[in-house]
């Protein structure tokens, strides 16, 4: 299964997995969504060696699919590898294997296999935190078109309390994790939102404040965020913290690109600086 994203929101789950799948593993689990870990059940195995480390990181994010040693290579030491690569990559390959063996035993013991051209982890895949996280966000996605949203709130949260902290935060130093972790953020952004506009929608816009203020204070320039914040403000009787929500992005767009906030922000400021009976209107487009 190749994981490494091809878009800002992947999940490529053909249909509902099997809710097996969406449990909590109670043996061995990985984790990316946060610093790279390896659990037993019992306590963490996660290798110390950086360069441990990283490999086994290209290898989950590509997990049962094949890497190639030349993009091993590449990935540990760049565009100038030691004539020793190849022969520290074996060795490396082998640490790991060792590491692996000593996990408990499973389902589908994990495992790294020899494939041309490179290497292939073995793993079973509801393991990993990425893809229980990427197949709740499509369950998410289903039961919202389904109109269900209670029951999509609940696989949206679950998706996002996966995360542990920046993804990949402590393996970066490859370009293919550095650009795997942009992504995986771009989609913990999107099924926060997602799970707030449920929120919203199903009258919890009270505790959705701090989140989106937290939210709000890590992409200072992202819009859908404020208007939520917004939102979330207006409809709690916070109609001024609301303005100037709208104010601080106002002054962050002007000050950093130069330019006003979009025409559909400033008329959901106007909406909220009137309250018209328009106004939940205006608003569907923000939480809907």
């Amino acid at each position: 299964m190749d994981i490494l994203p091809a878009s800002v929101d992947p999940v490529g789950v053909p249909g509902p997995p099997p809710a097996a799948d969406l449990e909590p593993a109670s043996g061995t689990r990985f984790t990316v969504l946060g610093p790279l870990e390896i659990h037993d059940g019992l306590r963490i195995r996660t290798p110390r060696a950086h360069k441990l480390r990283v490999l086994l990181a290209l290898l989950l994010v590509r997990c049962n699919t094949v890497v190639s040693t030349e993009s091993l290579i590449f990935e540990l030491w760049g565009d100038r590898p030691p004539r020793t690569a190849l022969k520290a990559l074996r060795v490396y390959v082998s640490q790991l294997r060792r590491i692996l063996s000593a996990l408990p035993p499973h389902d589908q013991r994990p495992a790294i296999v020899t494939r041309d051209p490179g290497y292939r982890l073995e793993i079973d895949d509801g393991t990993l935190d990425l893809v229980r996280f990427e197949r709740l966000c499509e369950l998410g996605r289903m039961a919202a078109g389904q109109g269900d949203l209670e029951r999509a709130l609940g696989h949206y949260r679950a998706a996002t309390e996966l995360w542990r902290g920046p993804a990949l935060a402590d393996v970066r130093s490859s370009s293919v994790l550095e650009g795997v972790a942009l992504s995986l953020e771009e989609s913990r952004i999107s099924a926060l939102e997602r799970r707030i506009r449920l929120q919203i929608r199903l009258g919890g816009h009270v505790e959705v404040i701090g989140d989106l203020r937290a939210l709000a204070a890590e992409h200072p320039l992202h819009e859908r965020v404020h208007a939520q914040l917004m939102v979330a403000l207006h409809l709690a009787g916070r109609r001024a913290d609301a303005l100037a929500a709208f104010r601080v992005l106002r002054e962050t767009c002007v000050a950093d690109l130069g330019v006003e906030p979009s025409h559909d922000l400033q008329m959901l400021h106007r909406s909220i600086l009137e309250a018209d009976e328009a106004s939940p209107r205006r608003w569907e487009a923000w939480i809907a």
